[in-house]
Parts: structure tokens; C-alpha cells; sequence
């Protein structure tokens, strides 16, 4: 059996951290740049069962991902972010 394909608007696994400081900044960076993201098992993982869940997933619509991966991919991104101007 073939798999359905992926509507763009289907949420997908861009990266998982074992940290959920460094998912948040991911994540911060990613709103900065108008990429919609959510993140998934944040409480496990800060209760100190992220091993358990596999970590904090974060996730993007399929039609950004190839946007996201380069955007996290480029190590100047989080240089050029203005962290002051954030809405944490």
C-alpha cells in the first residue's frame, strides 16, 4: 500500500532537543521569521521525563519545513536575532 502524501498544511517533526531552553529558542527563532511551530511533550521533558518521551518535538506545517531546516541550519540566524524584542 502507497502512503497518502502530505498536505502542506500537516503538521511534521522538524528536529527533537533534549533541552527545552534550546526548543524554545528554535522555536523563537522560527515565530521571528513567520514560521508557525508547536511544540510537543515540553511538560514531560521539564518534569524530567524527556528521556521517557523521546525529548521536546518541534513541529512545523510540511509546506515550511525545507524553510525551517535551512533557517536552523544557518549559524548566523541566532546572531542576527534581536532577543530584547521578543515576546517570551
Amino acid at each position: 500500500m502507497v502512503d497518502a502524501p502530505v498536505r502542506s498544511d500537516e503538521l511534521v517533526l522538524l528536529e527533537t532537543f533534549n533541552d527545552a531552553t534550546q526548543a524554545y529558542m528554535a522555536r523563537g527563532l522560527l515565530d521571528t521569521n513567520g514560521i508557525p511551530s508547536v511544540m510537543v511533550d515540553v511538560a514531560m521533558a521539564t518534569s524530567g521525563l524527556g528521556d521517557a518521551v523521546g525529548g521536546v518535538k518541534l513541529k512545523v506545517r510540511a509546506g515550511d519545513l525545507a524553510a525551517a531546516k535551512a533557517l536552523l541550519a544557518d549559524p548566523m540566524a541566532f546572531e542576527d536575532m534581536n532577543w530584547n524584542e521578543q515576546d517570551w
